[in-house]
């Protein structure tokens, strides 16, 4: 047999062309590498905690409630004495109304266009200039009252800046005040769940017994539709098809979601919050889960495209709101977006939390909070436990599947699966209609037809 050793000029290039080869079919079968957990420094700078609000500019102010507010404080204002005509047509302040007597050359701006400045509101402008649509209002500093520059854009927010160098707080802390301006609404954040139904459950000629032991098998045991469809001809001499076993789930998870926050969930004062990444259609999307740092149950779960600051906001907010105003002892590891998400909750929802910043996965005695690593370490092993079920899966097909999925578990996990701290029973019990504890699929979903009547 021939053989010949391969030069050593010829090794490097060699393996250079088997690892771009590898990398290409990695990319076009869709091998299952680990999402990128870099997030932008974007996050890293903002506002001290006690920083207080921009002024926040909404509505033009008016000349005559300027000239009242001198008046009143014996300090009238004097139209502009001028020695010139003004060179550019102008009747008004652009800001405030104030006629033109108000109003004196400024200059002009660095594309050459005249400038006005107006006495009474201080504001400047170029009338010739073409306007661009302005979509903010005027946020300025509230240490200077400087107009806040744009730093920076970003998907669900834009970060302003104070650049006035006289800034009081700039020469006292030699730090910018900065300010995030979110595009969405806070107080309207809500926790992702289905959003149709498919099939009406009651009217399903294969019976409650059929589809609670389906979703027994897809949820509790974590067998895939396909398996589960398989598992219901052995065991039972049925064969719904797995659209039909994906249709049950979908409509019961539907149904459930909205009850999920009337179920009865003992809270401790301390709460576990962290993300894990799961795929759907071939892309990544973070399941965010906060737990109970004392009795491990699931608080609340959100299912997100972005490992970013509003899915992070968004599960604070369903914290709070469980909460009712008590307070609660926030433990999560060093990712920014959840330190952004807790100085968003102390501006916009007036909640002050007591938040506990863990780093890595051991133990940093340097850390003054590394006593509430046990707490952390609650929802790791959740993690491990909820991926038991989802790596038969390996990808959902759908956002509304992945939601079925997670809304589903969530409730075996909290109200049906046995847990060996609670002595081979569930951390907590759901009552029937008649005060009896439910303990399977098939009691939930005459439970549900029951309460939807």
């Amino acid at each position: 047999m021939f053989s010949r050793k391969i030069p050593n000029f010829l090794l490097k290039p060699i393996m250079n062309f088997v690892l771009l080869t590898y990398l290409f079919f990695a990319r076009l079968f869709q091998v299952d590498f680990e999402p990128n957990n870099k997030l932008d420094d974007s996050y890293t700078k903002f506002n001290s905690f006690d920083d207080p609000q921009p002024i926040i500019e909404y509505n033009q102010v008016d000349y005559r409630d300027i000239l009242a507010e001198a008046e009143k404080n014996g300090e009238t204002i004097q139209p502009v004495n001028r020695n010139k005509p003004l060179t550019v047509k102008v009747e008004e302040c652009s800001q405030c109304g104030a006629p033109k007597k108000y109003l004196y050359s400024f200059g002009h701006d660095p594309d050459g266009y005249q400038k006005f400045q107006c006495k009474l509101c201080k504001h400047q402008w170029a009338p010739k200039k073409p306007k661009k649509p302005k979509n903010h209002p005027t946020y300025r500093c509230p240490f200077c009252n400087y107009a806040l520059a744009k730093e920076k854009k970003r998907k669900h927010f834009t970060k302003y800046k104070c650049r006035n160098d006289d800034c009081s707080k700039w020469k006292n802390e030699h730090k910018r005040y900065r300010y995030r301006a979110y595009n969405f609404d806070i107080n309207k954040l809500e926790l992702s769940r289905p959003d149709k139904e498919p099939v009406n459950l009651d009217h399903s000629h294969y019976g409650n017994f059929t589809i609670s032991k389906a979703i027994d098998f897809y949820v509790s045991l974590g067998l895939s539709l396909r398996q589960a469809e398989r598992a219901l001809k052995l065991a039972y001499g049925v064969s719904p098809s797995a659209q039909t076993i994906q249709n049950w789930t979908v409509s019961l998870a539907y149904r459930l979601a909205p009850k999920i926050n009337e179920l009865d969930l003992p809270l401790s004062g301390i709460v576990a919050v962290d993300e894990t990444y799961i795929k759907i259609k071939g892309s990544w999307h973070y399941l965010f889960t906060a737990i109970d740092g004392e009795n491990g149950c699931v608080i609340a779960q959100h299912l997100s495209k972005n490992r970013d600051a509003k899915g992070a906001i968004t599960i604070l907010k369903r914290i709070i709101d469980q909460y009712q105003d008590q307070k609660f002892v926030l433990v999560t590891d060093m990712a920014p977006i959840y330190r952004a998400a807790v100085h968003a909750a102390k501006v916009f929802l007036k909640t002050n939390i007591d938040h506990k910043q863990l780093k890595g996965l051991f133990a940093n005695d340097d850390n003054s909070d590394e006593i509430y690593r046990p707490y952390k370490n609650i929802i790791e092993r959740f993690f491990g436990t909820y991926k038991a079920h989802y790596k038969r899966h390996k990808s959902f097909s759908s956002f509304d599947g992945a939601l079925t999925h997670i809304t589903l578990y969530q409730l075996y996990f909290n109200y049906l699966k046995p847990h060996s701290s609670f002595n081979d029973k569930p951390p907590l019990i759901v009552e029937g209609a008649r005060g009896q504890p439910i303990e399977s699929w098939a009691q939930l979903i005459r439970w549900i037809t029951k309460t939807d009547r």
